[in-house]
């Protein structure tokens, strides 16, 4: 195999020869590559792991990777299409072949496996995942917004990872507006064991991009450059469309909790979505609404919905939705304490308001995972024009169980910022 000799820096942005040698010194166990259009974030990696790949089978070395995108339809179209032009640039051919049907790329014994993340189905195939002969080197999580939060991320590498010593994570992704997206705060987290790289199209060789996909960019900066700085700088700009702009997460203490006098407790049923109870405290001095604690179950019927809240809840007072008076008569008669809201006109509109008004939304990331992802996800809607629609969307479950909680200081006309009107 002496005739693999393909220089994989000259394939490569100079932006990206720094990772190159930091990944050969396996110095960091996740890489994190965000980016606008055009950064090479995604060439860099597809063509380090055919290129690394290679090298390994012509040493006899046996390593594997795993592709993994959330919904597994769009693999074929973006991960498998992408490896197969890095092969084409590399001049590898002759090393590598692939099947369609179950879709999987060979080269020697070294395999490329590719997953979709959707659902439990999904999971439980990554689960089980195997390999006669060597182990799994490389895992890719492409367009890892797609996923839901670094708590999934985990619970999918550890089922992967198990039993490997020496590993190399890729996540590729363009940040998203939204500062509060979960992607958007991992970034952020310092850890010894993860290299960040960010990189725009401007780093990257101009023949390599084309003359119009250069005009196109500089084009879209002279008439909104607020649009060229997310979607070409890979800025995270925020478009105005987050209903909650005042969300925090943040890990709520043991110690706090007990300093909180009233908790408040509310509960969205489920039909075609989710079930949602929440706990809440509100600090009316400092105006910050704490939330701290969930129950989130699809499809879940009354009995064990009741039987999960009851032991957090006991008997005391939960105010939960009253569209439909028969379940709430349901769940008392299950032992629980449940009121109905207290609904008038506009009052979901004037609840979420009151909401977004506060000083701050304080959320425990690991209390309240579902509830998190409610809050950072729910936006205002733009019609086919682009002009936002200023009526509040479906809202999400958790939103709606931290208002009934709440209801009775939304109520309260006499509350103002920092306590109560004479």
């Amino acid at each position: 195999m002496s005739n693999i000799n393909v220089n994989l820096l000259d394939h490569i942005g100079s932006n990206y020869d720094e990772m190159f040698y930091d990944l050969q010194s396996n110095k960091h166990l996740h890489y994190w590559l965000h980016g606008g259009r055009g950064s090479l974030k995604g060439s860099f990696v597809y063509l380090y792991i055919i290129w690394s790949m290679t090298i390994a089978m012509s040493k006899n070395e046996i390593i594997h990777s795993i592709m993994l995108r959330k919904v597994k339809d769009t693999i074929s179209d973006s991960i498998f299409t992408n490896l197969l032009w890095a092969i084409d640039i590399l001049h590898l051919k002759t090393f590598w072949s692939y099947t369609i049907n179950p879709l999987k790329m060979t080269c020697g014994e070294n395999q490329i496996l590719f997953r979709g993340c959707a659902n439990q189905r999904d999971y439980e195939k990554i689960k089980s995942i195997k390999f006669k002969n060597g182990k799994v080197k490389y895992v890719v999580f492409e367009e890892l917004t797609e996923f839901y939060g670094w708590d999934e991320i985990l619970d999918i590498l550890q089922s992967i990872l198990r039993g490997t010593d020496i590993a190399n994570v890729f996540y590729m992704y363009n940040p998203p507006p939204s500062k509060n997206n979960w992607v958007n705060n991992e970034c952020k987290v310092i850890r010894n064991d993860r290299l960040v790289h960010a990189s725009t199209y401007l780093t990257a060789p101009k023949e390599w991009l084309g003359k119009i996909f250069i005009q196109e960019a500089e084009m879209l900066k002279k008439l909104n450059p607020r649009k060229y700085n997310h979607m070409y700088l890979g800025e995270v700009i925020g478009e105005g469309l987050e209903i909650y702009q005042n969300v925090e997460i943040r890990t709520i203490t043991d110690l706090e909790i007990k300093k909180m006098d009233i908790i408040n407790r509310g509960l969205d049923f489920g039909y075609t979505h989710a079930s949602c109870y929440c706990e809440t405290y509100f600090d009316i001095k400092n105006d910050i609404i704490y939330i701290i604690d969930e129950i989130y179950l699809y499809g879940s019927n009354n009995f064990t919905l009741a039987s999960k809240i009851k032991d957090k809840a006991g008997n005391r007072l939960i105010t939960g939705d009253s569209e439909d008076p028969r379940t709430i008569n349901e769940m008392n008669l299950y032992g629980l304490n449940v009121r109905g809201t207290k609904k008038g006109h506009d009052s979901k509109a004037h609840g979420i308001k009151w909401l977004s008004d506060r000083v701050k939304i304080v959320i425990d990331k690991k209390r309240c995972p579902n509830i998190v992802n409610d809050f950072i996800c729910y936006e205002k809607k733009k019609d086919k024009n682009g002009n936002i629609i200023e009526d509040y969307p479906d809202e999400p479950d958790g939103s709606a169980s931290c208002r009934y909680s709440l209801e009775k200081y939304i109520l309260n006309k006499k509350l103002i910022f920092g306590g109560l009107k004479g």
